[in-house]
């Protein structure tokens, strides 16, 4: 009995002790942890103020580089291996002349604590918030540093991103998200890498000449970002190396009598593609063509296979594109009497499953981009001050804001 009673006040004690002791919350880099933040709406997102025009492609699934060729119509299976071998593009080394400037800072961990989440809800009754019947409101968590401020790339870059004011492109992987920020006056970009269980700014690149770079999407398989420059040369994807940020090289966009589902006047007609997007399950990328807006599938180096027909196309601005599983996302901006913002899910075949709108609001929330890490996904926006003529001028002022979705 005496052993048993001591036994049990030793374990009373241990307990205790634990009790006291302080606990800490590591920021591992690869951890996906979410930010918290301010609830929003959102619909669609376009870059054509800055003078381009966003597409998608099409996904084929391509897991590996020995799939069959064969010819399909539009609407065909996304089980179709995609034509491999070799490649009918052509690869162009990188211009050292791309990275003028050099990264900034060391990748950290943090060891902060999160703050608690804070939601505000925006009235969508209000005309000013105006969303289309019959279509889904988007929720949006505005993503805020561990501090609770807002998160603001430009403010934790500082000058590293001067006059790098205007937010494209985004994806993420393995914990960590990137931005391509646009510098209207030079024509180049920056991409931002960004610890997302912080929302810490780790590493900003040089300036790079990858022209718009309207969309850009993360292959974890090989840890290379993939660039849509876009205008004005929209049939160039660019190759970037994910650690250094520097170019490895590009790659010239050719369709060919391959490409499934893709007619001779249609391969006559193909003016590249505004948007990308890797999907991880399949392996392929997936593009929306310009002027058509249908999207045109790529095997994993990069080859177009397949040309699939996007429905239920909206008349708003293209922005940027993301892919999952077996859904595609396609992201655009308000346009005309237009004051929303959407962003529509097809499946594989490019059929509309579901569609997400967003009241603009004043003033306006342009939505570029949707991207995922894991099953979470984050939208990038920016808010436009200044004259209402030409948005693109470089006194109009851009504030880049990113939400965590909180129903997609």
């Amino acid at each position: 009995m005496n052993l048993t009673k001591k036994f049990l006040t030793w374990v009373i004690a241990f307990a205790m002790i634990l009790t006291m002791m302080p606990s800490a919350f590591v920021c591992a880099a690869d951890e996906n942890t979410e930010p918290t933040g301010t609830t929003y709406d959102m619909t669609e997102g376009s870059s054509g103020n800055d003078g381009t025009s966003g597409n998608e492609d099409g996904q084929n699934p391509n897991g590996d580089d020995s799939s069959n060729s064969g010819d399909a119509s539009t609407g065909s299976e996304n089980r179709d291996a995609s034509p491999d071998g070799s490649s009918s593009e052509t690869d162009t080394p990188a211009e050292t002349a791309d990275t003028t400037s050099t990264s900034s800072t060391t990748e950290t961990t943090a060891t902060t604590t999160k703050p608690a989440v804070t939601t505000t809800t925006i009235n969508t009754s209000n005309k000013k918030w105006f969303t289309p019947r019959g279509n889904k409101t988007m929720s949006l968590t505005l993503c805020r540093n561990t501090d609770g401020t807002v998160f603001d790339l430009m403010k934790q870059a500082g000058q590293k991103l001067y006059q790098y004011d205007t937010l494209q492109g985004a994806s993420a992987g393995k914990g960590y998200a990137y931005f391509t920020l646009y510098n209207r006056k030079n024509n180049r970009v920056k991409i931002v890498k960004v610890r997302l269980c912080s929302m810490e700014v780790v590493k900003v690149s040089g300036a790079l000449k990858v022209h718009h770079a309207n969309e850009i999407t993360y292959n974890g398989r090989k840890n290379i970002i993939v660039v849509a420059n876009s205008t004005p040369k929209p049939k160039r994807l660019t190759v970037i190396d994910a650690n250094t940020l520097k170019i490895k090289y590009h790659k010239t966009l050719k369709v060919t009598k391959k490409v499934k589902g893709m007619s001779k006047s249609q391969r006559k007609k193909f003016k590249g593609v505004g948007a990308i997007a890797y999907n991880e399950k399949h392996d392929i990328y997936v593009c929306r063509m310009r002027k058509s807006h249908d999207l045109l599938f790529l095997n994993s180096n990069l080859k177009p296979y397949k040309r699939v027909r996007q429905n239920a196309k909206l008349k708003l601005l293209y922005q940027g594109m993301d892919s999952y599983k077996d859904c595609i996302m396609i992201v655009q901006s308000f346009k005309g009497k237009k004051k929303y913002d959407a962003v529509t899910i097809y499946n594989m075949k490019g059929k509309k499953i579901a569609r997400f709108t967003i009241g603009a609001g004043k003033p306006m929330l342009e939505l570029q981009t949707v991207f995922h890490d894991g099953n979470q996904f984050y939208a990038g926006a920016y808010f436009s001050y200044g004259a209402k003529a030409d948005l693109q001028k470089l006194h109009v002022k851009r504030e880049n804001r990113i939400y965590r979705i909180n129903n997609l």
